[in-house]
């Protein structure tokens, strides 16, 4: 028996157990939703977020009701995980960044833990866990609005923060659920989550809902007609064959923009976000041909991209989730984290977990976070749908 299974066997289901275990599922459902949210306060110059809070207490208390939790990590889909802790931490070591290695190892670890959690209670009851999930992901959806609606903001709303990123989640996971059920009701949902959406105009969820949303169409004309299943395949084969040659040209594309970026008028790139963030792609690009085998360190990536403006303002991360890994850990990081990727989805596949949603779910992962600043809430989003496979099993 395996042993992420064999925890719900290991105590009695009494009624008392069956309250806290229902109570703990729907605060575990709603931690990614509160990431995604603009429920955080200051208080004494601190940010505190409801998502940290909620997120200590589902850990702590499910540690008491499954004190041999720490099991399932013991499984060997989990050994890339402590290998990339291991990198990050003798990383840190050797680049004298102990500290900040040690603060993203904890990170990576906690962001681990509660999703290795939160797939514990989506496997007892996953229809309860997506049903809680999208009630929250709706609230922290609606309250986002209502704080720009209040200001007078009623598109752009940038005052979220990872707040924003929620609509496009909430818009893909609700055309999953329709396509899954074939409900006109679940479908006049997705429709309505597509407003807030548009208004948002955040590009890279309105891009992932369409890209998620041509994927559908692709697998629902692949069910009527199976034969044309090898279509996909022909067009990822071929994609393989010419990455070399797109790597040419990016590379020349790159090289080209560097040369302009020597005249990058800061001014504008300060108040254009196209500008200011093809120019931390450029730069980041150049940090990570200087230091392509291990990266810069932890938390470093704002030291070394500082050379590159006068503005400090202008000074950040590469704004893309992979670019920055890059840079942080290098290749070595970067092939480990994917090494880990791969072996979880042969590890679902293998539990006949890998469902059609869970593709679509994992590949809008995959894209979303390519345009996303690197971060807890990015982080989640990115493994969520590999660590908590358990989302659209049918229960």
């Amino acid at each position: 028996m395996r042993q992420h299974l064999a925890l719900h066997n290991m105590y009695l289901e009494t009624d008392i157990m069956l309250r806290y275990k229902r109570l703990l599922l729907i605060l575990s459902a709603s931690v990614l939703p509160l990431y995604l949210s603009m429920f955080r306060y200051k208080i004494f110059g601190a940010t505190l977020r409801a998502a940290d809070l909620v997120c200590a207490i589902v850990i702590f208390l499910t540690l008491l009701i499954f004190p041999k939790f720490y099991l399932k990590f013991l499984q060997f889909k989990y050994l890339p995980l402590w290998l990339l802790l291991a990198y990050i931490l003798v990383q840190g070591i050797f680049l004298d960044n102990t500290m900040n290695s040690l603060k993203e190892s904890i990170q990576l670890l906690w962001v681990c833990i509660y999703l290795g959690i939160a797939s514990i209670y989506a496997q007892w009851d996953s229809k309860e866990f997506f049903k809680w999930m999208l009630i929250f992901l709706a609230i922290s959806a609606l309250f986002t609005v209502l704080v720009h609606f209040s200001q007078g903001q009623f598109i752009r709303y940038k005052l979220a923060a990872d707040g924003k990123y929620v609509f496009g989640l909430l818009s893909v996971l609700l055309l999953l659920r329709a396509e899954e059920h074939n409900s006109r009701r679940d479908y006049l949902f997705f429709v309505i989550s597509l407003i807030p959406l548009v208004l948002s105009m955040e590009r890279k969820g309105m891009v992932g809902v369409i890209f998620v949303a041509i994927l559908v169409l692709i697998f629902r004309a692949i069910r009527a007609r199976p034969i044309l299943k090898g279509i996909p395949i022909f067009l990822g084969v071929l994609f393989i064959l010419f990455i070399p040659y797109l790597l040419n040209l990016v590379g020349d594309f790159i090289n080209e923009k560097i040369y302009s970026n020597y005249f990058l008028d800061e001014g504008l790139a300060y108040f254009t976000s196209n500008i200011h963030r093809e120019s931390l792609l450029i730069n980041s690009y150049k940090i990570i041909s200087d230091n392509f085998i291990f990266g810069v360190g932890a938390d470093k990536i704002t030291e070394y991209m500082a050379v590159f403006y006068f503005d400090p303002r202008l000074i950040n991360g590469a704004h893309n989730f992979y670019a920055d890994t890059l840079v942080k850990y290098g290749v070595v990081g970067l092939s480990i984290l994917f090494s880990w990727i791969a072996l979880l989805t042969y590890s679902n596949r293998s539990t006949n977990l890998l469902s059609s949603n869970l593709i679509l779910f994992n590949l809008y992962c995959l894209f979303v976070v390519t345009f996303m600043a690197d971060g807890q809430a990015v982080l989640i989003i990115f493994l969520v749908s590999f660590l908590n496979p358990y989302l659209f099993v049918k229960s």
